[in-house]
């Protein structure tokens, strides 16, 4: 099933708020593997043609 953009972007959101936590709890590796989720969803977002992967 497709997530429409509207869902990705609340993801976002969401996602940052929660590494803003980890971060303000002093849990930088957590903090870490948000900010890739978040990088792959932003990814999704740019409406990607290539490969994710290498």
């Amino acid at each position: 099933m497709m997530r429409s953009e509207d869902q990705i972007k609340r993801k976002i959101n969401e996602l940052r708020m929660t590494c803003q936590r980890m971060e303000a709890a002093d849990n930088q590796e957590a903090a870490d593997q948000v900010l890739i989720r978040i990088e792959m969803l932003e990814w999704v977002l740019n409406a990607p043609t290539e490969k994710y992967h290498v």
